[in-house]
């Protein structure tokens, strides 16, 4: 049996409920953001009681993701972000 992410929220663990907007764990993976896989393909929610023996791994398998997504760990000063670099259309030459 392997971890995977979970397929329905792609590892976040929450969606947001589209009528009221709030945080709602995902019904698949209990919030975790991941699941069990068993050979035949068939994912399951990873029991509370396993936590403690599937820890290492589930916080290994969360930095890798946060890596895929850009994250380095590093804080950034605002002038560095990249987000904060991009044109806005503004025609006032103080903006970023």
């Amino acid at each position: 049996m392997q971890i995977v992410r979970c397929v329905s929220c792609e590892g976040y663990g929450w969606f947001e409920d589209e009528f009221s907007g709030e945080p709602v764990d995902c019904d698949w993976c209990g919030g975790t953001g991941y699941v069990y896989r068993d050979a035949r393909g068939v994912d399951r929610k990873i029991p509370e009681a396993d936590y403690g023996k599937v820890a290492a791994q589930l916080e290994q398998l969360e930095a890798e993701r946060l890596r895929q997504m850009g994250y380095s760990g590093q804080a950034r000063h605002p002038d560095e972000q990249p987000i904060r670099r991009q044109d806005t259309g503004s025609d006032d030459e103080s903006a970023p």
